[in-house]
């Protein structure tokens, strides 16, 4: 079994970063157009990791409300007043998630399957993540080019959770 792919080590890497983007946010430093870039960035990583890590949470809790918060915020321009009360409902969800029902998950991954079916997951969730950047919300593959089929804005945590629910091609 490799380490760096079982999908405990995956999820828990994944908080560190969260974490990490939850700070960078709470500095309060740069432009409003780059907050809202570091926001953007922010929803993706959450995205990739809520869509790894929901089917070991109840379903109702810090994800949940991260996500109605996100497709709230994803339509929020830098300059509007909403865009600091919702980022920082955003990071405060982040945080809680983090710090409580994130180590629950991997506790309850870490319970419920083996070794090898660990390292199976984190596989997949690798693999998908990698294959996300190239695959389009299956309503625009014909219309939108490569470059801009996860480009932030309306939509961007749809997009962002079918490109990496697409099953990957091979």
């Amino acid at each position: 079994m490799n380490d760096a792919t079982d999908l405990t080590t995956v999820l828990a890497g994944d908080h560190r970063e969260l974490d990490r983007l939850c700070t960078e946010l709470e500095l309060g430093q740069g432009s409003p157009e780059n907050r809202k870039d570091l926001a953007d960035h922010l929803i993706a990583e959450l995205v990739r990791h809520a869509v790894a890590e929901e089917p070991y949470l109840d379903g109702e809790g810090d994800l949940a409300e991260a996500d109605r918060l996100m497709r709230r915020l994803e339509g929020a321009g830098p300059q509007e007043t909403r865009f600091e009360r919702l980022l920082g409902g955003l990071i405060r969800a982040v945080r809680r998630h983090v710090r409580d029902e994130g180590p629950a998950a991997v506790d309850e991954v870490r319970r419920s399957c083996s070794p090898q079916r660990r390292a199976e997951l984190g596989k997949a969730v690798r693999e998908s993540r990698d294959a996300a950047a190239t695959v389009p919300h299956p309503d625009l593959a014909d219309r939108v080019p490569p470059a801009d089929q996860l480009w932030p804005g309306p939509g961007f945590v749809d997009r962002a959770r079918a490109a990496l629910q697409a099953p990957a091609s091979g």
